[in-house]
């Protein structure tokens, strides 16, 4: 994946637009301002923060039949483009790690499912596919083979859509207190605060100014976690970080308080979307 340049401006979006092309021959996209639909052929330019096409004529100011001139050879055009993208939103899943506080000491299984993604690593080793089969104590301590380990470890390539359209942009001075406040208010305790943070504070600050957004919901459909028997509290926390050259205004994304009760399962991890 190549990057030439970025940067483009347009009146009809208030963020950067890049000129790019998605290399999936099944893959359809429509402009977010004439609402017509394009193949792979067609290139678009393109807002990562919103998930924006807008298409050449749109671009340019054009009237909305008039013809596009996009060259067939696709050596050619790609040749001419900012970058490539895949449709589905290309991103490293780095350190997922899963903490697991039975009320009592319990043998459990922790089993995950991925779509559109694939494991590159995994520690422990899975005891069967896809699957841990722990002991764990209500201090957190989880037991395999008769090792000890604080949490289980994975991390996977994924191409699963990470949405945007609202957040917070943090500047490197002000990170460290943004994620103590929103990791309390998301439920996590001070031995896994302190791992998120000593995780993910060096990349804001290298990045100076990100836009963050805490991924839920919809996103987790794509990686099941299926714990047997069934916590009373699950906890997961996906953290999308992406690097600003300036401010932006964007909606501030509304986190919902958590309670922790009784057999608690928390992980959590995220990505930096350079």
């Amino acid at each position: 994946m190549k990057k030439k340049s970025l940067g483009l401006k347009n009146d009809n979006h208030k963020h950067e637009l890049t000129y790019i092309a998605r290399y999936n021959k099944n893959f359809y996209w429509r402009c977010d301002k004439c609402l017509n639909s394009f193949t792979y052929i067609n290139c678009s330019y393109y807002c990562s923060i919103c998930d924006y096409d807008l298409c050449k004529n749109c671009f340019d100011g054009l009237p909305p039949n008039t013809m596009m001139q996009y060259s067939m050879n696709q050596n050619r055009m790609w040749n001419n483009l900012d970058y490539f993208v895949n449709p589905f939103k290309y991103c490293q899943m780095r350190k997922p790690v899963i903490y697991i506080y039975p009320e009592t000491p319990m043998n459990i299984r922790v089993q995950l499912n991925l779509k559109k993604s694939e494991f590159t690593i995994v520690y422990p080793k899975f005891n069967e596919e896809n699957a841990w089969n722990v002991h764990s104590s209500p201090n957190g301590d989880i037991l395999i083979n008769n090792k000890k380990y604080p949490y289980l470890f994975w991390e996977a390539k994924s191409y699963n859509e990470q949405e945007m359209n609202e957040g917070f942009v943090i500047n490197a001075e002000m990170a460290q207190n943004f994620l103590e406040e929103k990791l309390k208010i998301l439920g996590l305790n001070d031995k896994e605060t302190t791992d998120f943070i000593t995780y993910w504070l060096p990349i804001l600050y290298k990045n100076k100014l990100s836009l963050c957004t805490f991924q839920f919901g919809k996103f987790f459909e794509n990686y099941e976690l299926k714990i047997t028997p069934k916590p009373e509290t699950i906890i997961r926390i996906f953290l999308s970080i992406k690097k600003i050259d300036s401010p932006i205004e964007i909606k501030e994304q509304k986190l919902n308080s958590v309670e922790r009760k009784g057999f608690t399962v928390v992980e959590w991890d995220g990505s930096n979307l350079e």
